[in-house]
């Protein structure tokens, strides 16, 4: 009998634990009907709220600079719904645009683990790292990935959300 409950706890506590972990980056969690509602502290027609970053490869990406469309990313490695995103736009035409500069900023991680991440997963976009979320917190207060569109202007054109299925379907430029 003391085993038997023991191995029902194990198996509950795996569970729960595996539940935590798959719904760690969505925005419904799986026994809520509703999305979970993030604030949001940026607005289309706000200027981007960060001048340039430097990539995990030690190049500075000027943020500000007149004259190119922006998408920003905000993702994190251990989040499927970031991992889906990046491998998606890995393949899409929009790295071969020249009038786009492209970053994706890994939320709460270091160098180590995004250079060995892209590595693994052959990545192609420009990353940097926000390690104490100083970054991120100037756009919400939860949810990845976050899909930033900027205007040739610096004007943000819209934030998404992009969870889900047909992510790259939620990148805006008007």
């Amino acid at each position: 009998m003391v085993k038997t409950t023991q191995n029902t706890l194990q198996r509950l506590f795996f569970t729960a634990s595996l539940t935590i972990a798959l719904s760690a980056c969505q925005a419904i969690p799986l026994n809520q009907q509703e999305a979970v509602i993030h604030d949001e502290y940026v607005n289309s027609g706000d200027i981007l709220p960060i001048e340039s970053i430097s990539t995990i490869d030690g190049e500075t990406v000027n943020l500000h600079q007149l004259g190119k469309r922006k998408l920003v990313i905000l993702f994190a490695t251990w989040c499927h719904d970031s991992n889906r995103l990046l491998k998606a736009l890995n393949n899409s035409p929009l790295l071969e645009s020249d009038d786009i500069e492209i970053i994706a900023i890994a939320r709460e991680e270091d160098v180590t683990t995004v250079s060995t991440w892209r590595d693994k997963r052959g990545i192609k976009v420009a990353l940097a790292v926000d390690n104490d979320r100083s970054i991120y917190k100037r756009f919400a207060s939860g949810g990845i990935p976050r899909l930033i569109t900027i205007g040739e202007n610096n004007k943000i054109i819209q934030m998404n959300l992009a969870e889900g299925e047909q992510q790259l379907a939620k990148i805006i430029w008007h």
